[in-house]
């Protein structure tokens, strides 16, 4: 590989805590910072110019809630690194997912630091590479019509972070959107890093007309969550090297596989098959309740008989709680 080619990795949606998350054993701390170091090591080793983020670093979103010996270990870890780490911030790094809040999170910590940077619009010459890295705060459904579109002429190679839901096809995840590739690419980057979506999604192009867009996301560094995962995910960063050419910027990128256990040894696998258990039990609840809605039992009698007629355990009532007063607010419809 040439010496004058430019090199960066990716990763995104850390997710770190000082608190084990209720499905892990072990230290899930420790586990985070140990990915960390290996992307430390990854980019020391290959080089690299610099590093992007694609946001939620932390957790939990109440900044009381990580201490200040977590943010002086995560800046003085990202100091240690062989080059800049460029950032965008993730839901988890704002409360409410609003960017009003910015100012009193821990992120808003780190960037004082110098040991992350708020990659809003920065703009460097690399290898005689002229890069542009924009990002924007996470924002649930952000109107792309009203972001400018990146080729100015200014540039050879133009880089966007996003935090939000996305993949090649698009369509709906958790009752929300789910951009396209081809609805992001409007925003006219070279290169589009992605955080939010922990699913494995890979490295994908998408040609708009003469352009070509690549879209990198490779899923979140954490494995924190049993049920909102796939325990069997080796969790990835991404390597891009990109050379100048006559005809414009040449850019390859590969995936990198982390070092991780195994997730029986990380992860509470018996209790999270008796949550699992417990779910499919509140499940088939919910779906008797609604389906016996045209009983002769009137209003709060009747899902007080519904529950009567069922032999589930409290723990499984607890579960179904939060559907109740969906239910509810439907047999009143019918009245």
């Amino acid at each position: 590989m040439s010496t004058d080619t430019l090199k960066f990795i990716t990763f995104t949606d850390v997710h770190i805590s000082s608190v084990n998350p209720a499905s892990r054993i072990g230290n899930y701390e420790q586990d985070i910072f140990d990915k960390l170091k290996q992307i430390k090591d990854v980019g020391e080793k290959l080089k690299v110019d610099f590093f992007l983020f694609a946001g939620d670093l932390f957790q939990l979103k109440a900044p009381m809630r990580n201490p200040h010996s977590l943010n002086t270990q995560l800046i003085d870890l990202f100091r240690s690194y062989p080059a800049p780490i460029y950032a965008t911030e993730g839901n988890h790094d704002l409360r409410e997912d609003s960017y009003d809040t910015f100012d009193e999170q821990p992120l808003r910590v780190i960037y004082s630091s110098g040991a992350m940077i708020q990659a809003r619009d920065v703009r460097r010459t690399i290898k005689d590479i002229r890069v542009r890295i924009r990002s924007f705060p996470f924002k649930e459904d952000p109107d792309f019509n009203a972001i400018p579109k990146a080729k100015d002429g200014t540039t050879d190679l133009d880089i966007c972070v996003l935090h939000l839901y996305a993949t090649y096809a698009g369509g709906t995840l958790f009752h929300r959107k789910l951009f396209s590739y081809d609805e992001i690419a409007t925003l006219e980057d070279d290169i589009f890093v992605l955080g939010h979506y922990h699913i494995d999604q890979g490295i994908e192009t998408v040609q708009r007309g003469d352009r070509r867009h690549t879209f990198v996301n490779v899923g979140a560094v954490s494995r924190g969550t049993y049920t909102d995962d796939d325990i069997n995910r080796v969790p990835k960063i991404a390597l891009f090297s990109v050379e100048k050419k006559d005809t414009g910027v040449e850019c390859v990128g590969k995936t990198i596989r982390l070092k991780v256990r195994p997730y029986t040894e990380v992860f509470d696998v018996e209790r999270h098959e008796e949550d699992k258990k417990k779910v499919i039990e509140a499940e088939a609840f919910v779906s008797k309740l609604q389906s016996d809605l045209t009983t002769a039992v009137e209003g709060e009698d009747r899902v007080k008989a519904e529950i009567m007629s069922l032999n589930i355990e409290k723990a499984v009532l607890a579960k179904v709680m939060s559907f109740l007063e969906q239910a509810d607010v439907a047999i009143k419809g019918l009245e």
